[in-house]
């Protein structure tokens, strides 16, 4: 793309040194980053913070690859909005590089020849710092950033037995384990993303936000529907209690408890969020209705998929997160349409009647949260069910599958 930029004999001379000093640039600033956080990434600390950035990585790549092409398309983004960005990413050092060429192409090879100067001092100041950080990592013992401490405090919720000592150890891996919170993150950046043509779009249409209410749901059930895989080995530990078809209900509807702590909150507030984007307020109530009721039913899928769908993960270089082992990657994808599918298919009823009942909101608005909150209680306490009474024969094949994955 740089060299395209360059017309005239003189423009191409200059595009091939550009595109050389810009070529070293990236590989000087990777070497000097990576090289810089040599310590820090082999530390706990340093391993959680490479898994939390995957977070703008994945929003970065939504926003490109979604929602500017969709606002490009309906005439919400046009050339003209990209010209004040212009006038401060020309000073960046790929700005200098493609500038150079434009300088010259137009007959300003002073300028061009500064631009150049310019990008190649900055490559020789990087180079230097590269050095010095290699020379400083080389002779320099790694130490620890911190040294662990154990508290004595009992397990909260542990006194109501299996199920709410299930709750509170999910509870505590929702708040601590980075995984989980990239898994919460990509689900309302999901949830945005689907309403996004509509709200940058010219016609803000509020039925979308009933479109994402679900699909926000159904992720929820996704991410979570092969808690045997995820939890790896130490699943092995915890089937030494589930010894009773009451025992595996007490473990899913544990689960199934903490993840509703934490998505109910969530769905609600990106509901009432993206109503007020499409300037339809009134439309969160039927979202968070539809919301409610799809949770419920991607949890009790979430809990029949871990049984019946159970695959080993593995952690795997250069992704901060689990995937589906070698051999397994179908059944990712085969999981993510199960769940959403079912999760569109339980919410069919509910927003039938949010339909019918729209000329009457000021009746509605508590009667309708109120029975898909108990619909979809229903529904993730079937999955409870079902998800029991199929892992109680199958315990021994899901250790197996348990021990199975590298995480």
């Amino acid at each position: 793309m740089t060299v395209g930029l360059a017309s005239g004999p003189l423009g191409l001379l200059v595009a091939v040194v550009a595109v050389a000093l810009q070529v070293l640039f990236c590989i000087t600033l990777a070497r000097l980053v990576t090289t810089s956080l040599a310590t820090l990434l082999h530390s706990r600390r340093g391993k959680d913070l490479a898994a939390f950035l995957f977070i703008p990585i994945f929003a970065l790549i939504e926003l490109l690859g979604q929602v500017i092409p969709n606002a490009a398309a309906h005439g919400g983004i046009t050339a003209a909005s990209f010209a004040s960005v212009d006038a401060w990413m020309r000073w960046l050092p790929p700005g200098l590089a493609a500038h150079a060429i434009q300088d010259a192409s137009h007959g300003h090879p002073g300028t061009a020849l500064a631009r150049l100067a310019l990008l190649a001092a900055i490559i020789i100041v990087l180079g230097w710092l590269w050095v010095r950080s290699l020379s400083h990592a080389l002779v320099t013992a790694a130490t620890a950033t911190g040294s662990s401490q154990l508290h004595g405090t009992a397990l909260p919720l542990a006194r109501y037995g299996l199920r709410g000592t299930v709750a509170a150890r999910f509870w505590i891996y929702q708040r601590r384990d980075p995984t989980s919170l990239i898994y919460w993150a990509m689900t309302a950046i999901i949830m945005v993303v689907v309403s996004a043509s509509t709200i940058f779009g010219p016609h803000q249409h509020p039925a979308v936000v009933i479109g994402s209410a679900v699909i926000g749901a159904g992720f929820v059930g996704y991410f979570h529907a092969n808690s045997v895989g995820l939890t790896g080995p130490p699943f092995v530990i915890e089937a030494l209690a589930l010894t009773s078809r009451r025992s595996l209900r007490a473990y899913f509807s544990g689960q199934n408890i903490a993840l509703a702590v934490i998505a109910v909150p969530l769905l609600t507030a990106i509901s009432f969020g993206l109503a007020a984007a499409v300037r339809h307020p009134a439309q969160a109530v039927p979202a968070i209705a539809v919301a409610m009721a799809g949770l419920g039913a991607a949890l009790g899928l979430a809990n029949i998929l871990t049984v019946t769908f159970a695959y080993p993960m593995a952690t795997r270089a250069g992704s901060p997160l689990r995937q589906a082992a070698q051999g397994y990657g179908s059944y990712t994808f085969g999981g993510m349409l199960a769940s959403l599918a079912g999760v569109a298919v339980a919410v069919t009823p509910v927003m039938l009647v949010a339909a019918v009942t729209s000329t009457a909101p000021a009746v509605r608005t508590p009667a309708l949260i109120i029975c898909s909150a108990a619909y979809g209680l229903a529904l993730a306490w079937a999955g409870v069910q079902i998800a029991a009474r199929q892992a109680e024969g199958r315990l021994p094949e899901l250790c197996q599958i348990a021990v199975q994955s590298a995480v």
